[in-house]
């Protein structure tokens, strides 16, 4: 598992790189550059529950935030076409992003989570 968490501490940096040319930068790369130390320190076998749990509600609570977007995304759009242009008429489109951006980083914690209680 140590492999699996180093690659996705190194996607969560990669992901955080990509947030440069985003409206609100520091967000998420604060967002992502904590889910890559999270795996980070699972890929040296430190897991630490505080830091998990912490995850959970930075991560959760941004997931949660973003849910109408989402649902929106599905009403509106029928759920297709989500790497079109962004548009201020369509800000439903730019916070799915987000919204699927927390759900990996509640994904890898959850896997970070589960593997540290056995």
């Amino acid at each position: 598992m140590r492999y699996v968490y180093a690659i996705l501490s190194a996607l969560f940096v990669l992901f955080a790189y990509f947030q440069l040319n985003d409206p609100d930068p520091l967000r998420w790369i604060s967002v992502y550059l904590f889910a890559a130390i999270l795996m980070g320190l699972g890929a040296f076998g430190i897991k630490n529950k505080y830091l998990i749990y912490a995850g959970y509600i930075f991560f959760g609570s941004g997931f949660i935030w973003l849910s109408p977007s989402f649902y929106d995304w599905i009403t509106i759009e029928q759920g297709q076409n989500l790497m079109q242009r962004m548009d201020n008429s369509k800000m439903y489109i730019e916070e799915t992003r987000e919204f699927l951006g927390l759900g990996i980083c509640l994904l890898c914690t959850s896997l970070l989570w589960v593997k540290s209680k056995r």
